[in-house]
């Protein structure tokens, strides 16, 4: 009854929506110029750098990466060893700093509180408490761990390069679930993995190494978690990939040649469907329906250029000095006139936009799980009456999409018209409008 009356309501409430685009400059190493930068949720303003004065307090030296969780921001800097936590529940404001000396901290997951954060100096992954910011365990790898993700109830984490510095082909795999952390697995894949991207029961893996020339290679493998096989893609000597991967629209696509390239079955490039063709690509990222691109000569102003789907321009915005990262953080206001009473919903999860909306066929809902939990995504007709459930069963974090035909919980076609489509985890709920055409 409680999702029905929720539906119901939605023919008396007013949606707000307020969605920010955190951008992390990197700086150049040794000069302490990082910044930070917001967009509105509008993309036609930006505001930075943000809480730090660039002269007098510096934000530090190699802005790293940034993780959002519990309506705090975590800003990893890497070369000078802290971790900068703003709080995002009012207004952006800077709450408190994890000091962690010596460590050459890259990137932190979060999971059931805990902060994994990889860091270089130590060959280990540091244990974090974010309620209390202490330190509980420190995991050694026996190498330089970059990125980190967590999937299917276990933790991975790419092994960049060797305690020598050499570079590394490891993809470690661990369960977390009691006091102390066990490798459960290793996987070899192309030199100098970096980032990792979960879809679909497989983990693809962004590598970029170099010969003893100098000359950087670049290659992509992909890890079947079903039978730990792994599929390998090395594309040689070329300047034409970048370091980043994403899930857009349900395919999988890396940055290349100036904007991104979806990858095949065999991770060779699609270039018949690459999106942009942009100069000095640093960075890459995408959030619903938008690609955010990084441009940099290496030198303060550099620039953030958003596309759509179509390639077309949707905002440019001059930043510091090296756009390396991007963090989405979306928070939605539902004042149902039914009540007095406000439900601000603040994300470990959002909601996205079907696509294609409206639709004939088929269409697809993508959507985001911050943290483990029961996820139950369901559809309603206009008057509130049950449709289906797409999905509903535990789900671990990362992007995610289901795709619907039409087809009511019974197998019978529906009838064209306005449905809802809604997200439901951890007693928080969220819903969104799409239109059927038959």
């Amino acid at each position: 009854m409680k999702k029905l009356l929720l539906v119901v309501f939605l023919i008396h409430v007013i949606v707000f929506a307020q969605n920010n685009v955190f951008i992390l400059c990197e700086g150049n190493m040794t000069q302490s110029n990082a910044s930070l930068w917001m967009l509105n949720e509008d993309l036609n303003q930006i505001t930075g750098p943000i809480h730090w004065d660039p002269n007098a307090n510096p934000l530090g030296d190699v802005g790293q990466s940034m993780t959002i969780y519990n309506n705090k921001l975590f800003i990893i800097m890497n070369n000078s060893n802290t971790v900068e936590i703003m709080d995002l529940s009012n207004e952006v404001s800077y709450e408190s700093t994890i000091s962690l000396p010596y460590a050459g901290p890259r990137e932190m997951e979060v999971v059931n509180g805990k902060g994994y954060l990889s860091c270089w100096h130590l060959n280990a992954i540091l244990v974090i408490d974010l309620s209390t910011n202490t330190f509980l365990d420190t995991i050694s790898v026996n190498g330089l761990p970059e990125d980190l993700i967590y999937y299917d109830n276990r933790l991975y984490t790419s092994i960049n390069m060797n305690p020598d510095w050499s570079s590394g082909n490891r993809i470690l795999s661990f369960d977390i679930s009691g006091d102390k952390a066990v490798v459960i697995d290793t996987f070899e894949v192309i030199s100098g993995p970096g980032q990792i991207l979960s879809h679909d029961g497989n983990l693809f893996v962004v590598s970029t190494y170099y010969d003893t020339l100098w000359n950087i290679y670049s290659g992509t493998s992909r890890i079947d978690l079903s039978d730990g096989s792994v599929t390998k893609k090395d594309y040689g000597v070329t300047f034409n990939f970048g370091i980043d991967i994403t899930l857009y629209h349900g395919l999988v696509y890396r940055t290349y040649n100036g904007g991104i390239a979806p990858l095949t079955d065999s991770l060779t490039v699609d270039i018949t469907g690459q999106i942009g063709d942009l100069p000095n690509v640093y960075s890459m990222a995408t959030y619903k329906d938008y690609i955010y691109f990084g441009l940099s000569d290496y030198m303060a102003p550099d620039d953030v250029v958003i596309l759509d789907s179509l390639g077309n321009l949707i905002g440019q915005f001059q930043v510091g000095a090296i756009p390396g990262s991007f963090a989405f953080y979306e928070v939605s206001q539902t004042n149902l006139t039914e009540g007095d009473n406000d439900l601000q919903i603040a994300t470990g999860y959002s909601l996205h936009q079907n696509f294609p909306n409206p639709f004939n066929s088929s269409t697809t809902i993508p959507y985001y799980i911050g943290e483990k939990g029961h996820v139950t995504i369901s559809i309603y007709n206009l008057l509130g009456k049950h449709i289906v459930d797409l999905v509903n069963m535990n789900q671990n974090n990362g992007n995610k999409s289901i795709s619907w035909n039409g087809i009511n919980q019974f197998g019978d076609a529906v009838p064209g018209g306005i449905y809802f489509y809604q997200l439901e985890i951890s007693n928080k709920v969220v819903t969104k409008k799409m239109i059927y055409l038959r």
